[in-house]
C-alpha cells in the first residue's frame, strides 16, 4: 500500500511538472491594446523562446506581476527618439527612426529631439492600438527576463 501510494504520488508530481515546464502556453488576450491584431477574449498559443525579433508579439510579466501582451518595436542596442513639444507639454514618440522622419518631426514641432539607446537585453514594446495601450512609452523599456513567451499562433478570433 505504501509503495503504491508513493508511485502514484511520483507519477502525479511528474505530470504536474510536465504541464508546468511545457514550452507552450495558451494565453487569453485581456483588453484592447493589441487591436486590431488581437482582440479582447481571443486565445493565442505562446511558446518559450530565447531570441526575440522586432515585430514579435510577446507575453510579458510587468513590474506589478501582471501578464501583458505587446509587440517588440526596438531591440537591444537600437536607438529611439522623442520630440519634446513644449507648447502642449508632451513628449511625442517616434516609432520610425529614419533620419527623414526625425527631421520632419523636428521641423513640425520645432523643439528638441531626445535620443535614447536601449541597453543590453532591453526591449521597447508597444500595443498595436497606440491610443489605448499602456506600454514602453509610459513605463520604459523592459528586460529580456520579463518576457515569458512569444505568441506563435492565433487560436480563436
Amino acid at each position: 500500500m505504501n509503495k503504491k501510494f508513493m508511485v502514484s504520488c511520483l507519477i502525479s508530481l511528474l505530470v504536474c511538472l510536465s504541464f508546468y515546464l511545457q514550452p507552450f502556453k495558451l494565453v487569453v488576450i485581456v483588453g484592447e491594446s493589441m487591436m486590431p491584431t488581437l482582440r479582447n477574449g481571443q486565445v493565442v498559443l505562446a511558446k518559450r523562446e530565447s531570441k526575440y525579433n522586432r515585430g514579435d508579439i510577446v507575453v510579458i510579466k510587468d513590474a506589478e506581476s501582471n501578464i501583458i501582451v505587446k509587440r517588440i518595436i526596438f531591440r537591444p542596442g537600437d536607438y529611439y527618439y522623442y520630440i519634446i513639444d513644449s507648447d502642449r507639454f508632451e513628449m511625442i514618440f517616434l516609432s520610425d527612426n529614419s533620419f527623414r522622419k526625425i527631421l520632419e518631426a523636428k521641423s513640425k514641432y520645432g523643439h528638441a529631439v531626445v535620443e535614447y539607446k536601449l541597453g543590453k537585453k532591453s526591449y521597447f514594446v508597444v500595443g498595436d492600438n497606440s491610443n489605448n495601450s499602456d506600454d514602453s512609452r509610459r513605463f520604459g523599456p523592459i528586460l529580456e527576463e520579463d518576457i515569458i513567451y512569444k505568441v506563435v499562433k492565433w487560436i480563436l478570433r
